[in-house]
């Protein structure tokens, strides 16, 4: 599995690569511009990213305004709606409105405080990892 973090804090840049670093290759984006360039690197590479963990306060883009444009260049490339890379929301908010809203533009959601136990109910339900893992 390749996964691109992206994500502007530090912290939470070590503890996601450390949690996803068992399951295979993961690059990290400190902001919006470094995760698009990074996800159209990819496809220019042949090597597109499985998963994308996706801070949604980030610094010059907002999460929204990431996902938009790496929906946009997946639809460039043809990728088809079932075969887009599943994007895990990361927020620090945990009120009903914006959790509901993060539920709604992305494939799952972790609020932070980031625990393995909720990442990897997030990949197992993605199917990027087999239950057994868990």
């Amino acid at each position: 599995m390749r996964s691109l973090v992206v994500e502007d804090t530090r912290v939470v840049q070590m503890i996601l690569e450390k949690l996803l670093e068992p399951y295979g290759e993961c690059l990290i984006a400190k902001n919006g511009a470094e995760a698009i360039d990074a996800f159209h690197r990819a496809f220019g590479e042949k090597r597109p990213f499985d998963l994308v963990c996706l801070d949604m306060g980030l610094p010059d883009l907002d999460g929204r305004e990431v996902l938009s444009k790496i929906r946009a260049i997946e639809d460039v490339r043809g990728v088809q709606e079932g075969q887009k890379v599943p994007v895990i929301a990361v927020t620090a908010a945990s009120d009903t409105a914006t959790v509901r809203s993060v539920i709604e533009m992305g494939d799952g959601y972790i609020v932070k405080p980031i625990s393995r136990e909720k990442l990897v109910q997030n990949l197992v339900r993605l199917g990027l990892i087999p239950p057994t893992e868990s």
